[in-house]
């Protein structure tokens, strides 16, 4: 579709909007130059009136604002934009006429088509025009209003142009909440916030991976995984996103139903009662707790917390249903969601105030089962790391101080992001002993006439398991899915040429596609008339759609298709009947997906026998282990000093920003050497039990 039209008057504008499927109501009238006499011009309901506002700073960068008639326009929404209020000026007629071939009172977003010279860089759109149905502006010429919709102008005629837009809240009482939000937020993220109501404007993800954060929002968004929600810290799991969760919840739920785990839905209200029950796990929560104290007008009689977890939850149940060794092992496990009000930076998918999570709880009449039962699941994670999002993992014990609030001990997988080395804990195993059982009373008779405690666990795995997955796969054109976790596995794109009839073409790829549909894999035909060949392959990387098939006259003829494998960018012919080999080519790219980021990872890993060398790897973004003694109070000295140390070191070495913070304890692996007799601390100088991951982590 042309996208270089000009609009030299209102006719020429119709007819366009009409090419391109816009609906829209007409009014003629007189002219109109001021807001004053367009209000007087009867609209449908829902419609709002909108003024344009032509700005241009000193540079001769010109903003088109479009606003609601009764917007206060302010000045310090150009802050949040990265622009400062003092170089804009509302355009004189010359200038109006320069960059819009317009003039005053003729103002309209339709004329950004005739700005040939691209002077216009930004279309700003007043955050209160997004509660209409419609938006009365002129189609070029202000003897005519027309009524479409805001969807309509930014996705069928602005996108058509390849205009950049950003929707604000323009007030100045508005944009100084925003200003205020955004110092809260990493200076990464404050980019990516501010173009929080954009649509894609660009495909090209505009930073090298290397730029970790501004990347990563970028992909997140670019790739339609995530949009973002006006309660800070939550957000928007789009479809392409959700489908991966759906995936994990499929192959994880198989897993645990071996072992005879039954899935259940519990309330998301506690009452302050049962939260402190067990204080010594209420007091890891306590900050994070969310309470809601009020319906409508009304206070509510006791404020309820809304879960951050279930064990007080639940256990109360446990404590009704369990009375008999007959009545165990007791195993549940639920999907649901969970709410922890950070006060960290929140990041997608990482840390953030709500997520989403499976928790599985079991209680045992031996302390043998239960332990077992923590390192079943345990394997369950890894698997679910590595067989589906190909992610490698570490498994682990937690040390005392990061062990799981009131339980006896807590098992995890951890991965270490290689791109600046943090940790990041992907899915935990607790053992609880008998501590919640005796708080609660889950107590049983057991086959001997007395009466037992139960042994309980509980494990967890989050939406976090997602931000790993893109951290690990995803590369400077965007998102690399592992293809059991896509939506899509296959594209299939059309390349229509003059040799051949659009018609065969079309029929040949979706030959192609009912082909691969019985072969059981998740195929998509992009037939889209509108978007170019080249627009698409870029599109679908950008979405990381793990292979893609185009078919052009040469591949037409010799009955084949090119396969391109987004992975690794390569790509070769094969014939069409063997189109059943791409169900193995699809399990070798995970398969070297997986490989590759497990080399990554363990590049990542460093030994240190003392602080000195342990300082140098921590400062290289690199993970350690090292020989410990065990104690939380050399645990304790290691972070303090640790993170005082990195503070003073240079913020920048061979052009690399460096990171700073305390290193923590990440696990000390299962699989580990044995330490040696008179082998010490690495820190403190005592005798040495164990080995231990230290990092800085999400």
């Amino acid at each position: 579709m042309d996208n270089n039209f000009q609009l030299p008057n209102k006719q020429a504008c119709l007819d366009q909007l009409t090419k391109l499927g816009i609906e829209y109501i007409a009014h003629h009238h007189d002219p109109v130059p001021t807001m004053e006499e367009v209000v007087k011009i009867k609209v449908e309901d829902g419609t709002a009136y909108v003024k344009n506002l032509l700005y241009v700073d000193k540079k001769s960068n010109y903003y088109l604002i479009l606003a609601n008639h009764t917007t206060q326009v302010g000045k310090l929404f150009w802050k949040t934009l990265g622009l400062a209020s003092g170089n804009m000026r509302l355009s004189k007629e010359e200038q109006i006429a320069e960059a819009l071939k317009s003039s005053k009172g003729n103002v309209n977003p339709f004329a950004v088509a005739n700005d040939t010279n691209n002077l216009v860089k930004n279309i700003i759109i007043d955050e209160e025009l997004t509660k209409y149905k419609r938006l009365a502006l002129h189609p070029i010429e202000n003897t005519t209003t027309v009524e479409i919709s805001l969807d309509d102008l930014q996705n069928k005629f602005l996108k058509i142009l390849n205009r950049q837009f950003t929707v604000l809240q323009l007030t100045d009482a508005a944009a100084e909440q925003k200003l205020e939000q955004q110092k809260e937020q990493q200076k990464e993220q404050q980019k990516d916030q501010q173009k929080d109501q954009q649509n894609l404007q660009t495909l090209a993800i505009t930073v090298k991976k290397s730029d970790f954060s501004e990347w990563y929002q970028q992909v997140i968004r670019k790739a339609e995984l995530i949009e973002y929600y006006d309660v800070s810290g939550c957000y928007i799991l789009r479809p392409w996103a959700y489908f991966i969760w759906e995936q994990i919840q499929r192959y994880f739920d198989d897993l645990i139903k071996t072992e005879e785990v039954e899935n259940t839905y519990f309330p998301m209200f506690l009452s302050a009662k049962h939260l402190n029950k067990e204080k010594e796990h209420v007091e890891g929560f306590k900050a994070e707790v969310a309470w809601v104290t009020k319906y409508g007008e009304s206070d509510l009689n006791e404020p309820l917390a809304i879960r951050p977890t279930s064990e007080t939850i639940m256990y109360p149940a446990f404590a009704k249903w369990v009375q008999s060794h007959r009545d165990l092992p007791l195993k549940v496990n639920q999907w649901t969601n969970i709410v922890r009000w950070e006060f960290k930076f929140p990041t997608p998918f990482i840390r953030t105030r709500e997520f989403l999570w499976q928790e599985g709880h079991t209680a045992h009449s031996t302390r043998e089962e239960a332990v077992k039962q923590v390192y079943t699941i345990l394997d369950f994670y890894e698997q679910v790391y590595g067989e589906l999002l190909a992610v490698p993992v570490i498994k682990g014990i937690k040390t005392e101080s990061e062990k799981f609030a009131g339980g006896d001990f807590t098992t995890t997988v951890e991965t270490i992001i290689p791109q600046n080395g943090r940790g990041l804990q992907g899915a935990t195993s607790h053992h609880l002993g008998q501590n919640f059982s005796k708080m609660f009373e889950i107590n049983f008779e057991d086959d001997k006439k007395q009466k037992a405690f139960a042994w309980q666990t509980s494990w967890g795995l989050t939406t976090r398991s997602i931000g790993a997955m893109i951290m690990f796969h995803g590369d400077d054109k965007g998102l690399v899915l592992p293809p059991r976790v896509a939506k899509y596995q296959i594209v299939i794109i059309p390349i229509i040429h003059k040799d051949l009839e659009e018609k065969q073409l079309n029929e040949r790829c979706e030959q192609i596609r009912q082909i691969l549909v019985k072969e059981k894999l998740r195929v998509h035909l992009d037939s889209r008339d509108n978007y170019s060949p080249g627009w698409k392959f870029n599109k679908w990387e950008q979405k990381g759609v793990p292979i893609r098939l185009e078919i052009g006259p040469g591949e037409f003829k010799n009955n084949e298709v090119r396969v391109v494998q987004r992975f690794d960018n390569k790509k070769y012919q094969i014939k069409m009947e063997e189109l059943n080999q791409l169900s193995q080519i699809l399990d070798n790219i995970h398969n070297a997906m997986l490989e590759k980021a497990r080399t990554e990872l363990n590049q990542r890993i460093k030994q240190a026998d003392n602080w000195k060398e342990f300082m140098t790897q921590l400062n290289q973004r690199n993970t350690i282990l090292t020989r410990w003694c065990e104690r939380q109070e050399c645990e304790k000295q290691v972070k303090t000093k640790s993170g005082i140390e990195s503070k003073e070191k240079d913020s920048e070495i061979d052009g690399q920003v460096q990171l700073t913070g305390s290193a923590k304890t990440l696990c000390m692996p299962l699989k580990q050497d044995q330490v040696k007799e008179g082998e010490l601390c690495f820190n403190c100088g005592q005798e040495a039990k164990k080995y231990v991951l230290w990092g800085r982590s999400y």
